[in-house]
């Protein structure tokens, strides 16, 4: 356990720190704290697939759900660079509330991606004073609902698949197309707002805990004052734009690599206590070694090349008024890389640890499965040969990707 004391990380207070970094480093710890009473009910939950209703109260509690808000609203004021170590933290004790995080602070942020300066202050402020939770469709840009235009509302038609923790969010994310087509129209609603009901998804066999489901809207009004960045029902562009997907992708990453350290610390414990019960042969104790350290050495790897992927967007998330087409789109090529980084370093290492915890990592007692079938259920959502022809065509042609709303 760390020193964050139980009573305040429930207080919900930014932890005392007399630096930047020393505050900083106080919210990692708390980050921590959060992570080991996650990791305690892990297993139960991806057994019985519950919705963290528990689960998402402690990390408002924590202060974890507000880490992005502004201070002067009692938000942590923390960098995305922070948010990104915080997803992958909580992510090694439970890939499925990691995920929801990691979702939660994108759609959070959805206004300073595409709202105007008055919409920005003014969700930064209700949202954190609130501590709302949001939630929105894992397939961002998707824009599957129908909206017509009722004068001073927005009628919202249609269904918003694959949408994670609706059931236990305070907002969801709404986005379509208007009739006759044109620019995508993006709001907020309140989760139980009148036109909205949920249909939750079949279980899988991984992301038990994500309340997975289809938001459908009947006739949901919002009003033309919450679509985001309009300035009288027109779209004011900017390049910030599109920056949505690519620091979901980068927060995804951080879910990904999250997760296999996870596997990889739960495989050295229970290698440990089998060895203090039976001590192995020494063959059997240098094969253990060598696979532990192939893939604690892809782990590091790849947590290198996400701090330092992570460290980028920070600077142009710190800057994004300023941000080129030409900035964005190379580090779009670089956030491709982190993805099929992470991705295949997850695979590799969440299914090297039943070799490296030996013949009985295999029982279901270990738990080490939980850690596989959740990065399965993350991988099958990710377009790996799309991140890999965006580097190639950079390294061939020199070609750099165009900022478009959808990529």
């Amino acid at each position: 356990m760390s020193d964050t004391t139980v009573d305040h990380l429930h207080s919900g207070l930014t932890p005392p720190a007399d630096s930047a970094a020393d505050l900083t480093a106080a919210w990692l710890r708390r980050a921590e704290a959060v992570a080991e009473q996650l990791a305690s009910g892990a297993r139960r939950r991806d057994r019985e697939g519950v919705v963290p209703v528990a689960e998402i109260q402690l990390l408002k509690d924590a202060g974890l759900v507000t880490l992005l808000g502004p201070v002067k609203h009692g938000g942590g004021g923390q960098s995305w660079t922070v948010a990104h170590h915080v997803v992958r933290t909580v992510s090694a004790a439970d890939a499925s509330i990691g995920t929801l995080l990691a979702q939660h602070y994108v759609w959070m942020w959805f206004a300073e991606f595409i709202g105007t300066e008055e919409k920005i202050d003014h969700i930064g402020e209700v949202a954190t004073r609130a501590r709302w939770f949001f939630s929105g469709s894992a397939r961002p840009r998707s824009a599957p609902l129908l909206i017509s235009d009722a004068g001073g509302d927005m009628l919202f038609e249609g269904r918003l698949e694959r949408t994670l923790g609706h059931q236990v969010s305070d907002i969801t994310m709404l986005e379509g197309f208007p009739e006759g087509g044109g620019t995508p129209i993006s709001a907020l609603a309140m989760s139980d707002h009148d036109g909205l009901s949920f249909e939750p998804d079949p279980a899988e066999f991984g992301l038990r805990s994500v309340g997975a489901g289809t938001v459908v809207a009947h006739r949901a009004d919002i009003p033309w004052s919450g679509a985001l960045g309009h300035v009288r029902k027109t779209f004011v562009p900017r390049v910030y734009n599109t920056f949505l997907n690519l620091t979901l992708r980068v927060a995804q990453a951080n879910v990904l690599i999250g997760t296999a350290a996870g596997a990889l610390r739960a495989a050295g414990e229970h290698t440990a206590v089998r060895w203090s019960d039976a001590p192995p042969s020494q063959s059997a104790a240098d094969t253990s070694a060598r696979v532990h350290g192939a893939l604690t050495a892809r782990l590091w790897a790849v947590e290198a090349f996400a701090d330092v992927i992570g460290e980028e967007s920070g600077v142009l998330h710190a800057r994004r008024s300023r941000t080129t087409e030409e900035e964005r789109g190379r580090h779009a090529v670089r956030v491709a890389a982190l993805a099929e980084q992470a991705l295949e370093a997850a695979d590799e290492i969440t299914a090297g640890v039943f070799r490296a915890a030996g013949a009985a990592g295999a029982q279901t007692a270990t738990g080490l499965d939980r850690f596989w079938r959740d990065v399965q259920a993350l991988r099958v959502h990710e377009a790996a040969p799309y991140h890999r022809r965006t580097v190639g065509r950079l390294m061939l042609c020199g070609e750099v990707p165009e900022p478009t709303w959808y990529s």
